[in-house]
């Protein structure tokens, strides 16, 4: 009696395999991708806020009240470097009075987190104020960090707090520095070489050894 054996085609089987041995490259690669889109929104939000910033900048070189109401939202406040806290009207008005210092800021966005209609914002700012020879006064040059709230307005966006830091040099690392190079000129002051049968001396009468 013939016996008949069942042969079943061996794709189904293949196919089995290759579905179980996936390779991560894929995973891999969407992962990729991912943080690949997340780096170009973060790109695409501080480029949009920078241009509101650079709004603001104008707006304080200019001396332009009108142009910094569009910046600042009602509801502004505002903690300076030394820790003087005021709203956009008194900053308008600190703007326009007479004798109000002269200076350039300028304000990078660093990083943006977006929460619904609010944004987070931080950066750096350098804000320079112009010598007068007028009132004897130098140029300055200070460097800081800014943590700032912008909630959007119509197509746009508005300040609505901002808090600025100051980068000063640490006092102790300064006398450090100043200690180091004084230590420095007093090992490399008064530097010699002695040479066998030769000696230093004030006497015109003296002869070197014999």
């Amino acid at each position: 009696m013939m016996k008949r054996f069942l042969i079943l085609p061996a794709f189904p089987v293949l196919l089995a395999f290759a579905f179980t041995f996936t390779p991560t490259s894929h995973a891999q690669a969407t992962m990729d991708s991912s943080q690949t889109d997340k780096e170009s929104v973060m790109t695409q939000q501080i480029a949009e806020i920078q241009k509101v910033v650079d709004r603001w900048d104008d707006a304080v070189y200019q001396h332009d009240p009108y142009a910094l109401e569009l910046v600042q939202a009602p509801q502004f406040i505002s903690i300076s470097d030394t820790g003087h806290v005021t709203n956009r009207d008194q900053q308008v008005a600190q703007m326009v009075m007479k004798g109000a210092p002269h200076f350039t800021l300028t304000q990078k966005v660093v990083s943006v987190r977006m929460l619904g209609d609010v944004a987070v914002v931080n950066g750096t700012y350098d804000r320079v104020y112009k010598g007068s020879r007028l009132s004897h006064t130098q140029m300055q040059d200070q460097k800081g960090v800014f943590s700032q709230v912008y909630i959007r307005a119509r197509n746009s966006w508005q300040c609505i707090n901002s808090q600025r830091t100051l980068i000063v040099d640490n006092p102790l690392q300064k006398k450090k520095k100043k200690k180091n190079a004084s230590q420095e000129k007093t090992l490399t002051h008064g530097l010699g070489f002695n040479f066998p049968g030769f000696h230093k001396t004030t006497s015109p009468d003296a002869q070197p050894p014999q």
